[in-house]
């Protein structure tokens, strides 16, 4: 299955100034078989190491001379490491903090290597080993789930993601093609975007079959617990995990998790979380202007899951219950439609930046106002507001767009794209703005279509 992180790996070999890169995303995400496919299509020799497998490869990274380590390495592998001609992977990096100390004097002693290392929980080893960061001297690329249109592109729907992408905002979508982008569109709410599960469901066609891998995937994370609870209860931890999907879309709340607990116990554990990248949080920002992370309030947050998928398993939800008629599923699904926008707007920005999004809302007696996501897009702040359905109001867009008299602002729905001028009406004044609709299986062409504007 075909990542679009591939292209971004291409360009960085091809760099005559390449860095070692880091490849950062929660475990199950497809990193290692990211690099895998990327060194047999660009017919590098790959030398794959596992610190959690082997602990034989930390005592051979327990020097810093590079050269004599991969003459260690050729040894313990019995095979020649040409490095104009190989790729080095380090996998499960976090399990062997010292060799990412090491990944310098590859930068600096053998620049004609290529380097790869891929860890899940790098956070944690950053936090309890002390040693000097190669500053300047690594990359990262941050990794999520597959989006919508790899896995069309995985599953026969090829053309379709093809024509998405050239799509234009003066063009009639066929009703055709509409829907047959929403059926895509809805499995991929049952499914998710984690590789393996879209792989069993390719495999099988089995919606079942894909559950059951779901279910493993979370088991696998709460068997992770161990490895980053530190001196958190791991009750407790358990506890928070399992309630992870009530915050999606609404306010994180401390006592909604752990009601008993003191909230800095309930934040270190979402913190955790975060650091293993299961959850995001999208932060409140007043949004008076940019930076949007200028002006964001860190005790007002709501939350986006790792995977829209895993988080109907989370919640418990049975996909027999969802496999519902098309327009009734949609409508009925607010929470989905927000994950589904959420998880794809993290991953919007290039792959070298840290992913982020962040929401406003005003909290009055009985006029309370939300705008679901904001985007920090070419210079401009983007209001985003997600419908699960064909129909909303709009009184706390057009709230927000008049106070910050702002110019766009986009619509995800089950509806076909729009492109219309918007008077709020809340006021005496002429203001006006330009109200984008789009059908929520475009997320991923928000950028590019609002260029075209």
């Amino acid at each position: 299955m075909k990542r679009k992180e591939e292209q971004y790996l291409n360009d960085w070999l091809k760099n005559s100034h390449r860095k070692p890169l880091i490849i950062r995303g929660a475990r199950q995400t497809g990193k290692s078989t990211l690099v895998r496919l990327f060194a047999r299509n660009t017919n590098l020799k790959l030398i794959e190491l596992n610190f959690e497998e082997n602990y034989q490869y930390k005592e051979i990274f327990s020097t810093n001379d590079v050269k004599k380590l991969i003459k260690s390495l050729e040894i313990h592998l019995n095979t020649r490491i040409d490095c104009n001609r190989s790729l080095l992977f380090l996998d499960e990096i976090q399990a062997h903090p010292k060799a990412i100390a090491t990944l310098r004097y590859f930068y600096e002693n053998i620049p004609e290597l290529a380097v790869l290392a891929a860890g899940s929980l790098l956070e944690f080893a950053l936090d309890e080993y002390s040693f000097s960061m190669p500053v300047g001297r690594i990359e990262y690329l941050f990794m999520g789930p597959m989006t919508f249109e790899e896995y069309l592109n995985a599953n026969n729907g090829e053309q379709l993601a093809h024509y998405l992408n050239n799509y234009s905002l003066k063009e009639a979508i066929p009703e055709s093609i509409h829907r047959k982008a929403l059926e895509h569109l809805r499995t991929y709410f049952l499914i998710g975007g984690m590789p393996e599960v879209i792989g069993t469901y390719l495999e099988s066609g089995s919606l079942l079959a894909a559950d059951k891998i779901k279910y493993s995937i979370l088991n696998t994370f709460r068997d992770d617990f161990n490895k980053y609870k530190g001196r958190l209860n791991l009750a407790n931890l358990q506890e928070v995990f399992d309630r992870l999907g009530i915050i999606v879309g609404k306010k994180i709340t401390y006592k909604s998790l752990l009601p008993d607990e003191k909230s800095y116990k309930v934040e270190k554990i979402l913190k955790l979380f975060e650091n293993a990248r299961l959850l995001y949080r999208a932060y409140h920002s007043s949004a008076n202007g940019l930076p949007l992370k200028a002006e964001i309030n860190r005790k007002k947050a709501k939350g986006i899951f790792l995977d829209i998928g895993l988080y109907l398993s989370i919640n418990g939800l049975s996909l027999a219950s969802l496999n519902m008629d098309e327009n009734l599923f949609f409508s009925n699904r607010g929470d989905l439609a927000e994950q589904f926008v959420g998880q794809h707007l993290l991953y919007s920005r290039p792959e070298y930046m840290i992913p982020e999004v962040y929401y406003w809302n005003r909290e009055k007696s009985q006029s309370n106002a939300e705008i679901d996501y904001l985007l920090q897009l070419n210079n401009i702040i983007l209001p985003i507001e997600v419908k699960s359905g064909k129909t909303g109001t709009l009184k706390s867009l057009h709230l927000f767009m008049e106070q910050k008299e702002l110019e766009k602002a986009v619509r995800f729905s089950t509806n076909k794209p729009i492109v219309e001028m918007v008077s709020p009406s809340l006021s005496e004044s002429n203001y006006s703005y330009k109200l984008i609709t789009l059908p929520l299986y475009l997320v991923e062409q928000t950028e590019r279509l609002l260029n075209l504007l």
